[in-house]
């Protein structure tokens, strides 16, 4: 009897992938076309940010002095000073300064990125160790880069300040201690070295993993369960199929099958073409932080047995939407209503640290499976957290399975 049901099974379950993988525009949309655009959009991320980069770190900036709108003469002492004396300090930045009539119009049109706007008895007040001296540093809000290149010009005017405190201090007296505290800050690796600690030292991988692992499994069969059974009430193949020889359960067995199939499938499209992203645009940070992922087999284990749990728990929702759909529309308006569930639980959950995370949140469903990720990238493996996960997650599966199949033993449900 058992040996009839899995023959029966795999043959729905055969005829379901036929299907589902005969339609080649789904496929590509799906699958192929995740991996093609990443990249692309990652190479473009990249260019864009090494330009802004490229301008911050080489800013055009003018100099004005007091209520003039035009910049200083280049022959001028004030003009002399800040080029010698406080943009000399830092080698890597390479500032050009430009003469402009009316830096507001240039800084508006683009031709500049900032303004350094000095007081009229700048060069007197900066010599008197007993002033004050003010620079503003203007820039058009509007700007990427001008607010980029602000704060590396902000950055570069701080360490000549300390620089001067310290000349002058030292003036006073040669042997001052110029650093009496002095403090470092240090991860844990930094301060003694690799302990063998599992996950991984990126904020960003444990920030972005687990919401999209999550989203992508709960809604990624989304796509192929409204063809399923809505898709094939309109082409008039659903009644032929259930008055074959094989059981309901084997029927509903085989849709939920292919539906977690897919689900997987374009999780793992979607994190396959960060990964390929990632190596093609030659990201140096990216690839390190690949390199020194380390995780554990158990927890690994843990982990995609609590995503196969979410899958199970959204392919019975979505079967059960389905079913009770007659047409593809009809499927898709509905199922798109729970698709907003995990985007919304997971968005929610990416900044949250697992520190915060106590045992009876790992109760509720999607969020303890987004936890389940988190603790694993962050190493911290807390197995009571993570067994407690997935047997609350069996429990929604079975659940969902038990409800989805009194669903599907209607007549009035699934007759078109």
């Amino acid at each position: 009897m058992k040996n009839k049901m899995f023959q029966q099974y795999a043959c729905v379950l055969k005829k379901e992938l036929k299907d589902a993988f005969r339609d080649k525009k789904s496929i590509f949309a799906t699958f192929i076309l995740p991996l093609i655009l990443f990249p692309i959009f990652f190479l473009i991320i990249g260019v864009s940010s090494e330009s802004i980069n490229d301008k911050a770190i080489n800013p055009k900036l003018t100099i004005v002095q007091g209520e003039s709108k035009s910049s200083i003469a280049t022959d001028s002492e004030e003009y002399d000073y800040i080029l010698n004396n406080i943009f000399s300090i830092s080698q890597d930045i390479k500032v050009e300064f430009l003469s402009c009539e009316n830096f507001l119009d240039s800084l508006m049109n683009g031709d500049i990125y900032l303004a350094l706007v000095i007081d009229n008895d700048f060069i007197i007040d900066v010599s008197d160790v007993t002033k004050n001296v003010n620079i503003n540093i203007v820039y058009d809000e509007r700007s990427t880069s001008g607010s980029a290149s602000a704060s590396v010009v902000a950055e570069i005017i701080n360490v000549y300040s300390d620089v001067l405190l310290a000349d002058r201090i030292e003036d006073l007296d040669p042997n001052i201690a110029m650093n009496p505290i002095t403090n470092n800050v240090l991860s844990i690796s930094q301060a003694y070295g690799d302990i063998g600690r599992y996950g991984t030292d990126s904020a960003m991988l444990q920030l972005i993993i687990p919401m999209l692992l999550t989203m992508l499994i709960s809604v990624g069969g989304a796509s192929i369960a409204t063809d399923l059974v809505a898709g094939e009430k309109e082409r008039n193949t659903f009644e032929p199929l259930l008055s074959t020889s094989a059981s309901r359960f084997s029927i509903l067995s085989a849709k939920y099958t292919v539906i977690i199939i897919f689900s997987f499938i374009s999780a793992i499209a979607e994190i396959l073409s960060i990964i390929i992203s990632m190596l093609v645009t030659k990201d140096v940070f990216a690839t390190s932080i690949l390199s020194s992922l380390s995780l554990p087999v158990s927890g690994i284990i843990l982990v995609f047995l609590n995503l196969l749990m979410l899958a199970a728990l959204f392919s019975g929702l979505l079967l059960i939407l389905t079913s009770t759909s007659n047409t593809l529309k009809e499927a898709q308006s509905k199922s798109s209503i729970i698709m907003f569930l995990p985007m919304i639980i997971a968005i929610a959950t990416m900044y949250l640290d697992v520190n915060d995370v106590s045992l009876w949140t790992m109760c509720l469903p999607i969020y303890n499976v987004v936890i389940s990720v988190k603790l694993l990238l962050a190493g911290v493996m807390n197995y009571v957290y993570l067994w407690g996960a997935l047997i609350i997650n069996i429990i929604y599966a079975l659940l969902s399975i038990v409800i989805t199949m009194k669903t599907f033993s209607k007549e009035s449900l699934i007759s078109k």
